[in-house]
């Protein structure tokens, strides 16, 4: 192997002259940059790579779509970052208008004393239009490879950095496996594309099924409350829970697992407080 002209190349074997480039921008820090998600509270437990597939989970109505669409904002804003939206329990101008109050922090219904001005929703659509896309599938549920062959047009003539499934729960249910197997095969061809393209993933995914703790509220304790949880346990980059306390006013966010410790963040949580005057996320100050 050391004598050069003695090496047969053959696709898909690689020796350490060919990885050379790779383990020298490793090495120099280049590859892994990390991006802020832009909650004091929550950095040191969650930082954004890329390529990366993060997983957002819990209880209904926790706040857990919100959270994540607060992130992407915010990634937006301080880096620039580009996102596909892919959210089919909401019509997609119903979508456009979440996102709007993010990049505003300030609501968009008539129902609201502070909504936003005429004025401020133009300023947000000129952003928006720069930085955010949004996809949907009339007639039917589409598979993960009809997302993916929009997200890379997406990549190759918007140049976005990201890609959001909310939630995995409205992906087409037709399968020829078992449901495992269906999982498997899907998260991997999201993390090959995101491999390939050098882009972000966010995933919401709900529960399986209700549970409730010894105080009779319901709560996710792990990956695996959601339907084939195994699979997203070993297969997520990340996995954030995220669990509102409804008498309390604020939302517990527990980053459960963590692929790459320290790059990626650490185990941990932290509480965040939904403020509906601003319709977003704000830090607390306290962490756990």
């Amino acid at each position: 192997m050391n004598d050069k002209k003695n090496e047969k190349n053959i696709d898909g074997v690689y020796t350490a002259r060919d990885l050379y480039t790779d383990v020298m921008d490793l090495y120099a820090g280049k590859t892994f940059k990390q991006y802020n998600v832009g909650f004091k509270d929550l950095h040191p437990y969650l930082k954004i790579l890329k390529p990366s597939f993060n997983i957002f989970t819990g209880t209904p109505n926790s706040g857990k779509s919100s959270l994540t669409l607060d992130i992407m904002m915010r990634l937006a804003k301080s880096d620039n970052m580009k996102f596909l939206l892919f959210s089919p329990e909401s019509e997609l101008g119903v979508n456009l208008q979440r996102v709007i109050e993010k990049y505003l922090h300030k609501p968009f219904s008539t129902v609201f004393p502070n909504r936003a001005t005429e004025k401020e929703v133009i300023e947000a659509l000129k952003f928006i239009q720069e930085h955010f896309l949004f996809i949907d599938r009339k007639g039917g549920l589409p598979d993960v490879d009809w997302i993916l062959e929009r997200a890379k047009f997406c990549v190759d003539n918007y140049s976005i950095d990201g890609l959001l499934i909310d939630p995995y729960n409205e992906l087409s249910p037709v399968r020829t496996l078992r449901e495992d197997e269906h999982i498997s095969m899907l998260i991997s061809k999201i993390k090959r594309f995101n491999r390939e393209t050098n882009t972000i993933t966010f995933l919401v995914a709900h529960p399986t099924k209700q549970i409730r703790n010894t105080e009779g509220k319901f709560e996710v304790k792990s990956a695996y409350d959601i339907s084939g949880g195994a699979m997203f346990n070993n297969k997520g980059d990340t996995i954030t829970i995220v669990t509102r306390d409804f008498e309390n006013h604020v939302t517990q966010v527990r980053v459960c697992k963590v692929r790459e410790d320290t790059i990626q963040g650490s185990i941990g949580e932290c509480t965040l407080k939904f403020n509906p005057k601003t319709r977003c996320y704000e830090d607390t100050g306290f962490v756990y």
